[in-house]
């Protein structure tokens, strides 16, 4: 990836992360936007209002969207704020991930250091891959999902939009994670779970409402 000036939405503990990664891709960083706006830190350079203003200004070449878990549906509403100003919204994959040549990480996706991506896995747009996550042969994750450390998906799951999967979560072959849907961190998924529903435990069983 050549060197580009990156602009980071959002500001908090998973910006910085992502700040640390596109370092590590080999981009600058031009700062930060954030809810509290210009002057909140040096490094923030507006809101995610200003978004579009910045980049025709020339303050940015390109962003990500580094807010959290705690904020998918922000996530999404990011990624598409960006896309609509026109702006370049890389993906970003640590050096020390291991990709198989036949894996594709599509626009905004973020991949940390120690994951394994094995053969024809596909990672959607603005999808998060913390640390040390194995996504074996065949799985799918969608748009704007997030994979907390540890995840392993095990061949062929389907991980569907902005679904969240907690840290050290095992999903078994074939299985399908539904839209929205909250894998509880340690849970051990042998069936399919339907969308919005969370699941806990091991083996995972449904808990609550749906989401």
């Amino acid at each position: 990836m050549s060197a580009r000036r990156l602009l980071i939405m959002g500001a908090g503990g998973h910006a910085a992360a992502v700040a640390d990664l596109a370092l590590e891709c080999g981009l600058e960083l031009a700062g930060f936007t954030d809810r509290a706006g210009a002057g909140a830190r040096p490094d923030v350079l507006g809101t995610d209002a200003d978004l579009a203003a910045l980049h025709r200004r020339g303050a940015m070449d390109a962003t990500v969207v580094g807010v959290g878990n705690t904020a998918l549906t922000r996530r999404a509403e990011l990624y598409g704020l960006a896309r609509a100003a026109e702006i370049p919204i890389p993906s970003l994959v640590h050096p020390r991930a291991s990709v198989s040549r036949s894996a594709r990480v599509e626009d905004g996706a973020v991949v940390l250091a120690g994951c394994v991506l094995g053969a024809g896995v596909r990672v959607g747009v603005n999808a998060v891959l913390y640390s040390a996550i194995v996504v074996e042969h065949g799985s799918t994750i969608g748009e704007h999902a997030y994979l907390s450390p540890g995840v392993v998906l095990s061949g062929t799951v389907r991980v569907e939009s902005r679904a969240f999967l907690g840290a050290g979560a095992v999903v078994l072959p074939g299985v399908t994670i539904g839209e929205g849907a909250t894998v509880g961190a340690g849970a051990v998924v042998l069936e399919d779970v339907p969308a919005g529903a969370t699941v806990l435990g091991v083996p995972a069983r449904e808990r609550g409402g749906r989401r």
